[in-house]
């Protein structure tokens, strides 16, 4: 294989276009959106992830990597077609409409050969049941004339192109001679390849995620008990997790990204009627209630020091879901800034890797969004905020008042520098 399409140029798709590249294969990345693909034509990366930018100008410049809307012409030029598109989750059940597009596409420019790959995170049974009639519509027929493989994305933001090369990946075909092409395909790209049947890799992405979520969401339950308490949860879970059979997440604002905040629901649809299911569905209420309660935090700051919501302004620093990336998707800091904002808040939003603010002002330093705030609220466990010079903040603001949605400050060093500090799963205030 010699030629590669890869259908979605977003944050999976591009980095997967960019590595293929890389790695010296023809490259042609389809999107509907123009923009991303004149971009991707003069060199430019539209995605803030480390190393990526690099990589695909050097793709682009030695005509590796080049990018169409026309999704049916690529296919036809191409060995191998890609899928990486969204599937996001509506009323609790996923979404194919996009990867029906791109399924349409590739039937009409299917042929005899071609190896087609869904990365997408789809519902177990998608790939038989949903892809594979679909593209035999235009009369070729699965392992005689053309292959067909799930193998699902691991890729997270802020170490996209790392994990692409070395973290293993599942790769399970319909059938034994489309799990063989698709490991041909990626060995090209990663020797860490484990081969399985299509549904069985389908059924692994949802696993892995509502793993972490169901984790997470007791690591909040847990700071929730800590707080009626008058412990630390932070503190009871790291003691925890000296047992050496115990490894319980940290607790946090909420949950955010495209993967945890849907996937659980697409695998706690498959099959309503389990009782069981709803252990999932609970996790993903309990996780989805965090920004809310982070919001509950900020109004007891507010009360100790004699204010109000109403008024107030509020530094709110992290908009991205996660530290170190500017990924924004499904971010808690969305839902927290919404509702500090209709409860008439004055809100100002710090975060150095994006530029979204949910609506709210937005500041464009550190110094900007502190000064004359009534309480710091941190969100997001960007690096930059793990060393905040909390001596120089103690000068700017109105009231000194922390809010830490991460555990990104240690509560005593804001108390050394006159702040009281608030946070999830800190059962008391911790007072200077």
């Amino acid at each position: 294989m010699k030629r590669v399409t890869v259908i979605g140029l977003g944050y999976i798709g591009l980095p997967t276009a960019v590595v293929f590249a890389s790695r010296g294969f023809g490259v042609i990345g389809v999107d509907v959106d123009v923009k991303k693909v004149e971009a991707v034509n003069s060199g430019r990366c539209y995605i803030g992830e480390p190393g990526l930018d690099g990589l695909l100008r050097e793709a682009v410049s030695k005509g590796f990597l080049r990018a169409t809307t026309d999704a049916v012409e690529a296919v036809r030029e191409s060995d191998a077609a890609v899928i990486a598109v969204p599937t996001p989750v509506r009323g609790g059940v996923a979404d194919l409409s996009y990867l029906r597009e791109a399924l349409e596409s590739i039937r009409r420019g299917l042929h005899r050969g071609l190896l087609v790959v869904i990365e997408s995170t789809i519902p177990p049974g998608t790939t038989v049941g949903f892809a594979k009639p679909l593209l035999e519509e235009s009369g070729l027929r699965v392992e005689e004339d053309f292959y067909l493989a799930h193998v699902p994305e691991r890729i997270a933001p802020g170490k996209a192109i790392y994990e692409l090369l070395h973290e293993p990946r599942v790769v399970g075909g319909v059938e034994a001679r489309s799990t063989e092409k698709a490991l041909e395909l990626y060995s090209r790209v990663n020797s860490k390849l484990y081969p399985t049947d299509a549904t069985t890799a389908e059924f692994v992405k949802l696993v892995e995620n509502t793993f972490r979520d169901l984790n997470i969401a007791f690591a909040n339950l847990l700071a929730l008990m800590a707080e009626k308490l008058g412990i630390d949860a932070y503190e009871a879970i790291r003691l925890a997790n000296t047992h050496p059979r115990v490894n319980i997440h940290m607790p946090g604002a909420g949950v955010g990204g495209p993967c945890l905040t849907k996937d659980p629901y697409m695998l706690a649809s498959l099959y309503r009627e389990f009782w069981g299911t709803q252990l999932i569905e609970l996790a993903r209420r309990i996780n989805e209630y965090m920004p809310r309660h982070t919001v509950k935090i900020i109004e007891r700051a507010l009360g100790d020091a004699g204010l109000i919501v109403r008024g107030a302004k509020i530094a709110v620093l992290g908009a991205a879901y996660k530290g170190g990336v500017d990924d924004t998707r499904e971010s808690p800091a969305k839902h927290v800034v919404k509702e500090l904002l209709e409860k008439g808040a004055r809100v100002v939003v710090y975060d150095p890797y994006t530029s979204e603010s949910f609506g709210a002002e937005r500041a464009e330093s550190l110094e900007n969004a502190v000064r004359d705030a009534d309480v710091v609220v941190i969100v997001t466990d960007h690096p930059e905020f793990k060393a905040l010079d909390l001596e120089g903040i103690a000068k700017l603001v109105r009231h000194r008042v922390v809010v830490d949605g991460r555990r990104v400050v240690e509560p005593h060093q804001a108390i050394k520098y006159g702040f009281k500090y608030y946070g999830i799963g800190c059962g008391r205030a911790f007072k200077p």
